[in-house]
């Protein structure tokens, strides 16, 4: 597995930029476009830390694909919040079997077959 099939964030988000929608159409919902503009901007600062925490030599990891003692000993130096969301800042030599499988999941169910993906 390559450091870059290891991104939370889906490759075509940018492609659905929202920001010109309520230009190009005004009478959109604008409960709709508020939602597709959280989505937007949650992908956004996602991938601003996942450059950063790359740079660092890390990958990030959800909270939900580790175990909760794993996060505790991690949470003082390594934990990142991106809109409510938790994150870890993990090398890869220093994850378990376990946690890789639940971290391929992942990727699988929520960013490969994400509406957003390419």
């Amino acid at each position: 597995m390559k450091r870059e099939d290891l991104s939370l964030v889906p490759n075509g988000y940018k492609d659905r930029d929202p920001r010109s929608l309520l230009f190009n159409f005004p009478s959109m919902p604008k409960v709709k476009f508020a939602k597709m503009m959280n989505e937007f901007y949650f992908y956004k600062a996602l991938e601003a830390v996942e450059e950063a925490a790359n740079k660092l030599g890390f990958i990030l990891v959800p909270r939900i694909c580790m175990h909760w003692k794993r996060c505790r000993d991690y949470s003082e130096d390594r934990k990142v919040k991106v809109v409510g969301k938790t994150y870890f800042m993990m090398k890869f030599r220093e994850m378990t079997e376990n946690e890789i499988l639940k971290l391929e999941n992942y990727l699988e169910e929520n960013v490969r077959n994400h509406r957003l993906a390419s």
